[in-house]
């Protein structure tokens, strides 16, 4: 009788951890979904990969603590699992995550800053040099034509 007690509960337990180890990959999701902003068909892929993912570790967790029997309490394990997890761990896992991922980006951003300083630097310095050079041939063009009126001119008069 104990044997068969004992062997509920680690079925149970085994359930209960399925439960965090699926409310964890969807707060995976979330993180994802929070830090990478995703159109429409890439949410609908992440959904049903998701729901695979989810099959696969309730197959596995069926299978090697229950030998693949369903019994109403395996349920029951995988809820309270997921409201485990929700009340006590997701908020300081994505909270921590988001943090990290913040953190790294701006870093990674304050990395290509540094890295693109140099040419951000020339390319001011081509751009005024451009912008001088048309000037200046403006301007010749410009002295040009008036030394071509100012010859027509005389070529009138004499």
């Amino acid at each position: 009788m104990t044997v068969f007690v004992i062997s509920q509960a680690y079925i149970f337990l085994c359930t209960v951890v399925g439960g965090m180890v699926i409310a964890l990959i969807y707060d995976i999701f979330r993180i994802k979904r929070r830090a990478f902003k995703t159109g429409n068909l890439l949410t609908y892929v992440e959904d049903l990969l998701f729901w695979v993912i989810v099959a696969v570790i309730m197959f596995i967790t069926v299978y090697y603590s229950n030998e693949g029997e369903l019994r109403s309490y395996l349920f029951l394990g995988i809820v309270l699992g997921v409201i485990l997890y929700a009340l006590i761990l997701s908020k300081p896992i994505m909270n921590s995550s988001l943090f990290i991922i913040n953190i790294a980006g701006k870093i990674f951003k304050s990395t290509l800053a540094i890295i693109f300083y140099p040419a951000r630097i020339s390319s001011k310095y081509v751009g005024k040099l451009v912008h001088s050079i048309r000037v200046a041939g403006r301007n010749r063009l410009f002295k040009v034509a008036v030394w071509k009126k100012v010859f027509r001119n005389m070529k009138k008069k004499i």
